[in-house]
């Protein structure tokens, strides 16, 4: 079989399936197996596979007839530019989420005389792709929390393969719970030396928080429903109650945080009624902004404390 009979099978099963893209689909994953770019197909249609190429190519196409992701099969998603480790104990990231980076990005630019006093926690971080690209685009310090001890060994070794400095301390625990718990210690010191990130003025937060209601699990598409995690996708019958428990937390140890508390947040384009409800609810006196993401749909939330 040659390379172009080998895409050309493969296009015609996933294209059976359902997939979306079969052959581009079909190129990335023979490129994966080659061990070459994807350009470099386009002068090796005529050149026969390997016996154990096209076994390994095969394995992957049935993978992906099931609706598998292709950010699986290869174990890599590209996000701002730089190319993050994925499996299944974590969500792939989307391009939608890159809004988030821009504007926490933004934020940071506002805050820039004030850098060394500002810290940032990202906040359900995965496979790090948020904490890992702020670190790397503004080489401040980072605290990236998750509640899953799967996610965060992604996470950590996606920091020692793309961060320099590798500025990012990883804490596993329930949303804010790890960063309550540091900023205690650091108040109860007489002598204040327990982290580097003191002293502090700013702190930023950054989530992109399970926002599916569970009614919504049957609509998504099979490569959702079937591979990527629950945990990080679904949070309660509105969608809402990671985002509920997070402001719950804030609200109740804002004594204890920095005076300047930024948030923004990645939300379900249909939830911003209720998350300006949730948000004015426990912090009445706050700035809410609203941005678009390249759909022009309502993604991130900006919130000044």
């Amino acid at each position: 079989m040659t390379v172009m009979e080998a895409l050309q099978w493969a296009n015609n099963k996933l294209r059976k399936s359902n997939v979306d893209s079969p052959m581009l689909d079909a190129e990335i994953l023979l490129a994966f197996v080659l061990e070459i770019s994807k350009a470099k197909l386009f002068s090796r249609f005529n050149e026969p596979l390997k016996t154990h190429h096209s076994e390994h190519f095969c394995e992957l196409v049935n993978r992906r007839a099931l609706r598998e992701p292709v950010a699986y099969l290869i174990g890599k998603k590209s996000f701002y530019g730089r190319e993050f480790e994925v499996n299944h104990s974590v969500l792939i990231p989307r391009p939608e989420t890159e809004t988030l980076i821009e504007h926490t990005l933004t934020t940071l630019q506002e805050k820039k005389k004030e850098k060394e006093r500002t810290l940032i926690a990202d906040i359900g971080t995965g496979s790090g792709v948020i904490a890992i690209t702020i670190a790397e685009e503004t080489h401040l310090p980072v605290i990236a929390i998750d509640i899953d001890p799967d996610a965060l060994a992604v996470a950590k070794k996606n920091a020692t393969n793309l961060a320099e400095e590798n500025g990012i301390e990883f804490q596993c625990g329930n949303l804010l719970e790890p960063l309550i718990k540091l900023f205690k210690t650091i108040r109860s010191q007489k002598d204040i030396h327990t982290s580097d990130v003191y002293p502090f003025k700013t702190l930023i937060i950054t989530a992109n928080l399970p926002y599916l209601a569970e009614h919504c699990m049957e609509t998504l598409q099979p490569e959702i429903q079937k591979f990527e995690p629950r945990l990080a996708l679904v949070s309660g019958a509105d969608g809402l109650d990671a985002y509920w428990e997070l402001f719950r937390q804030l609200k109740m140890h804002q004594n204890i945080l920095p005076r300047e508390i930024v948030l923004l947040i990645e939300i379900d384009p249909e939830q911003r009624s209720q998350m300006e409800k949730m948000i004015l609810h426990n912090f009445p006196e706050v700035q809410i902004k609203t941005y678009q993401d390249l759909h022009k749909d309502n993604r991130v939330m900006r919130i000044d404390i």
